[in-house]
């Protein structure tokens, strides 16, 4: 009932990427994507549980709150490791060879992104599909830094790098995805390199672990000057083992 209810209260209105938890493994596209498997509307509602102490919930404190109030849980990994069973998002069309004063040749395989339609592309050093871990380069394409040399984005010179060690190791995986939304240059051109990164960082994890899924790849070494925590990649079934430096310069 409204006595229930506390007030004033905050209500933020989202919308969820097309192609949910396989493109962002989120908490909003988790919400539309249990609803449309549901056969439901495609909308929900999204709240964070807090402890008595005020803290944000984590796993375990989940657990026990389910089990008090006899409610059933799932993460994002395990509804990403469902419709990854079920739906496929990304398909290669063409495949080619590519010789590169970046680490020499490499295995050219152009992928479709079925949801936006895009293209991006994975360049493959090598045998990838052993159990072994793998050198991994997820590259977000900039067009002015990596076209044009921007003495203020290291964004080319992080991919040239990556090219490189894998060359060296003679095997790896550079995936290089496309960002082909309207305006795209003309936002590059107005944003730093972080804003950038952090934005499209939930497009490189989930479009790239479905290509590097396709390739085989389970172990990575991923080649970043800078660790992060991937949410839901263990849902595609792939687990970084060690972030590797690229160079002195900042991802």
């Amino acid at each position: 009932t409204t006595n229930e209810i506390n007030t004033p209260g905050h209500v933020f209105p989202l919308e969820a990427q097309e192609g949910g938890v396989l493109v962002r493994a989120g908490h909003t596209e988790a919400a539309i994507d249990i609803s449309r498997l549901a056969e439901l509307i495609p909308a929900g509602v999204i709240c964070e549980i807090m402890n008595d102490d005020g803290t944000m919930a984590r796993y375990d404190d989940l657990v026990a709150f389910c089990q008090l109030h006899a409610l059933r849980m799932a993460t994002i990994s395990d509804l990403i490791a469902y419709r990854r069973r079920t739906e496929r998002l990304v398909e290669p069309i063409v495949e080619s060879t590519v010789s590169s004063r970046y680490g020499g040749d490499f295995r050219m395989v152009v992928y479709k992104n079925t949801v936006e339609y895009a293209e991006h592309i994975a360049l493959v050093k090598g045998d990838v599909s052993t159990p072994s871990p793998v050198l991994v380069r997820v590259h977000a394409v900039n067009a002015v830094s990596d076209l044009l040399g921007d003495m203020n984005s290291n964004s080319a010179d992080d991919l040239h790098g990556a090219m490189k060690i894998i060359g060296d190791a003679d095997r790896g995986v550079v995936v290089l995805i496309r960002d082909t939304s309207a305006m795209n240059v003309s936002r590059l051109v107005g944003r730093t390199s972080r804003d950038d990164r952090a934005e499209s960082s939930w497009r490189d994890v989930g479009v790239g672990a479905q290509i590097l899924l396709d390739l085989g790849v389970s172990e990575m070494i991923l080649l970043s000057n800078v660790e992060r925590a991937f949410v839901g990649l263990d849902g595609f079934g792939l687990r970084v083992v060690e972030t590797r430096p690229i160079g002195a310069t900042d991802v």
